[in-house]
């Protein structure tokens, strides 16, 4: 085995800029937590069977993994395509790493589903479960969703800046959740940001995978909107990184009430349809 070399993700001071590959690890640890809160007892129980730990243990193991040779093959998938209208995510028939994310989510569905996940070897199941408590979360990140097939020309250089220095715009998105927040809990983030209504929760949870996608392109698109090309982050003003800080708080309790919606349809012998 390969030795690796892990990335220590740095504290992120308020509006710095975290140079992750997804949303952060803090991130991805809350909004996992999250998910666990809102599964049936089913799922919960079926969930730590196979995993033997909580799902938030593993929220960001595909990003310490991904180097390793058998896992190359699904980096990709840490991002979603936009369709060529710009109006939905694209999702692809096979999990291959073309098909990014909603390709590599369809056949975990494809597999798992309709009570299809009793059939298979405990080790597989564990490693498709790994994997969507780290994809879902990831496809709902503002900066994840690209727009290569849509060629939107203002799309196409996504420089931004820190008091001159030029820095990633996928970072800038990736630290988002975490940003003025420090010391937050993952329990902190359940009880202050969770106060979406049942209502919400049902609109967001329903539906197909295509419809989640058009969802998902809307954030990419307000992301793009509140921090265009060439925006210093710098002189923000209060107004817009609360609209910042607001957009990373919806997509990311989207990414939850959908992962535990995905988990509590598997472990119900359900399925979510794809179209």
């Amino acid at each position: 085995m390969k030795k690796l070399s892990f990335i220590l993700f740095a504290i992120v001071a308020l509006f710095g800029v975290h140079s992750a590959k997804a949303w952060n690890g803090i991130a991805h640890g809350n909004i996992v937590y999250i998910a666990e809160q809102h599964l049936t007892p089913e799922a919960k129980e079926k969930c730590r069977y196979y995993l033997r730990h909580t799902l938030a243990y593993y929220a960001s193991w595909m990003d310490y993994w991904r180097p390793m040779e058998q896992f190359k093959k699904v980096n990709s998938p840490h991002s979603a395509m936009a369709t060529a209208d710009g109006k939905g995510l694209l999702i692809t028939k096979g999990g291959n790493p073309k098909g990014r994310v909603m390709g590599h989510l369809r056949l975990a569905l494809a597999e798992l589903g309709d009570g299809r996940y009793k059939n298979l070897p405990d080790s597989v199941v564990r490693q498709r479960l790994i994997n969507m408590v780290h994809y879902v979360p990831d496809m709902h990140c503002p900066s994840h969703v690209r727009f290569a097939r849509a060629k939107i020309p203002q799309y196409k250089y996504s420089h931004i800046y820190n008091n001159g220095e030029k820095v990633g715009y996928h970072g800038f998105w990736d630290g988002s959740l975490s940003r003025g927040r420090k010391g937050w809990t993952n329990e902190d983030y359940y009880k202050r940001l969770d106060k979406v209504s049942k209502r919400q929760a049902k609109a967001w949870q329903s539906g197909s995978l295509t419809d989640w996608g058009r969802d998902i392109v809307k954030g990419g698109h307000q992301g793009r909107a509140l921090c265009p090309k060439g925006t210093d982050i710098a002189k923000m003003t209060k107004k817009q990184k609360k609209e910042v800080t607001k957009l990373a708080d919806e997509m990311a309790l989207q990414a939850a009430y959908r992962l535990a919606h995905v988990l509590n349809t598997i472990f119900s012998d359900g399925n979510i349809p794809v179209k």
